[in-house]
């Protein structure tokens, strides 16, 4: 189903985006996500035993709105998309497949103004492989069938025996002095043993340095090393992770150590605090999981020294 809104009201103009308004302003990612979960809660259809509900999602901007949200616009509909997985699980809803948002330009929209479209997409389930059939299945020029028998090599014949090699006659040297000793052996003389010197023992090799770890907290514009105290994070610069963001709030959340790692406490914050699209109260995190809070995602990385 598909239904595209436009919102006309100066009050709802206020959260949502309004035609009529006196002073103009860009929209907002948060009008964005309020006015989503009541297109959610608009379209919902009451089945048997299930309240289905549709889970994809398009956002129609004017030009100039959809320019401001270029730097960050893949990131935003992740976002946008886990608001309503969260929006739907907390509700009791079933979605008929994973909750998507796309954004696209509508020309005829101004600034400020936005509509939404709304539709129940089904994930197709997916395609199962099919296993190969048996060798002897198959046609005798794709090598199927019973398996043809090896032809036997021809045996090899014996090498012939090796005839002895006769004895040879010792030459005598008719030069040689005619005494008893003169076809006597040499007596050997005695084998001089050299003295051999071991070699030295090879130094063991030096023991590389052993790099230090530590743990980061890394943010557009910022970073902080995460040490044993915990970090607030908020809009008051006397927080020790401070963003210059209107939709955060002046102490929004804490992060502090713990044995599996690192917590993450939404200290009763206005719009909540996301941990990779999912709203939490308090989760544990580790290298590579994506903090959002407000406009702002901030993530922990491990760095050695």
């Amino acid at each position: 189903m598909g239904f595209l809104r436009r919102i006309e009201s100066r009050l709802e103009g206020v959260f949502e985006g309004g035609i009529g308004r006196t002073f103009r302003s860009h929209v907002q990612p948060v009008e964005l996500a309020r006015k989503l979960t009541k297109e959610m809660d608009d379209n919902k259809v009451i089945s048997v035993q299930q309240v289905y509900v549709p889970n994809a999602y398009t956002v129609f901007l004017a030009p100039a709105d959809r320019e401001q949200f270029l730097a960050y616009e893949a990131r935003l509909r992740t976002e946008l998309a886990g608001y309503l997985t969260e929006h739907a699980r907390r509700e009791g809803y079933s979605l008929p497949g994973r909750a998507r948002v796309i954004i696209e330009t509508a020309d005829e929209l101004e600034v400020g103004t936005f509509g939404i479209a709304a539709e129940m997409e089904e994930t197709p389930p997916p395609v199962a492989m099919e296993s190969a059939p048996p060798a002897d299945a198959l046609p005798a020029e794709f090598g199927g069938g019973a398996a043809a028998p090896v032809a036997a090599e021809p045996p090899v014949a014996p090498a012939p025996p090796v005839a002895p090699i006769p004895p040879v006659a010792p030459i005598i040297d008719p030069f040689a002095v005619d005494s008893p000793d003169a076809f006597a052996p040499a007596t050997p003389e005695p084998a001089v043993t050299a003295a051999v010197t071991p070699p030295a023992p090879a130094e063991p090799p030096a023991a590389a340095p052993t790099a230090v770890a530590s743990w980061t907290l890394v943010w557009p514009g910022g970073e902080v090393t995460i040490g044993g105290n915990a970090l607030v994070i908020g809009r008051s610069k006397d927080c020790d992770v401070p963003l210059a963001d209107g939709n955060v709030s002046r102490r929004h959340a804490e992060l502090g150590r713990s044995e599996e790692g690192f917590v993450l406490r939404d200290l009763d914050s206005t719009n909540g605090t996301l941990v990779n699209g999912r709203r939490i109260r308090s989760a544990t995190i580790g290298a590579g999981d994506e903090i959002t809070i407000g406009m702002s995602t901030l993530r922990i990385e491990q760095r050695h020294g």
